[in-house]
């Protein structure tokens, strides 16, 4: 009976979504190539935790050290989906990484785009890192992988004539009551 329950016992899957994955984008644009409105060619960042939680951000001051917002929270069959795409693109292995620095120390040179996508898995981190001249594009695997995950956070590309709004009226003056009548 020991034995039968032995075998019966459940294996861990070695081709396994870990329970500790991590993975995060991070879009630099150089001076000059900040005008695409794509959100996968736009200065970001995105990340996916092993839980489902999307964090997201776009805007000119996002940088390697953002912490974004959460965007939406992906099913677990969701989770899956984007490490069997990180797998299927060669991301998913530290041996292919091919940076070995901080990530925070890049910046992009003019005109040019720089990706770098951070992946955390069994206890490993590793980077990659991808630069390009805007008006090209990034490659095959990097683009994909960066729409994917624009996708994941629902960020949408902007129509060329459109700006996000902006927020000007932050109500009523909390201080009026302090101030002198008439100042």
């Amino acid at each position: 009976m020991l034995a039968l329950s032995a075998c019966a016992a459940p294996q861990q899957d070695a081709q396994a979504t870990p329970t500790d994955l991590t993975a995060d984008v991070t879009v630099l644009a150089g001076k000059g190539a900040d005008k695409r409105t794509e959100p996968w060619m736009r200065q970001g960042k995105i990340i996916l935790f092993s839980d489902g939680t999307v964090l997201a951000d776009l805007g000119p001051t996002v940088n390697g050290r953002t912490r974004p917002g959460q965007a939406r929270v992906l099913y677990q069959r969701q989770v899956r989906q984007m490490w069997d795409l990180a797998k299927s693109l060669g991301f998913a292995t530290p041996e292919q990484a091919n940076f070995d620095g901080n990530p925070d120390t890049l910046e992009p040179a003019d005109g040019e785009l720089l990706y770098v996508l951070t992946f955390s898995a069994g206890q490993q981190r590793w980077n990659f890192v991808r630069r390009f001249p805007v008006d090209q594009g990034p490659d095959e695997a990097t683009g994909q992988w960066v729409k994917a995950m624009a996708q994941a956070a629902f960020l949408r590309e902007l129509p060329a004539d459109q700006d996000l709004p902006v927020r000007y009226d932050f109500g009523p003056d909390p201080y009026a009551w302090f101030k002198k009548p008439g100042a």
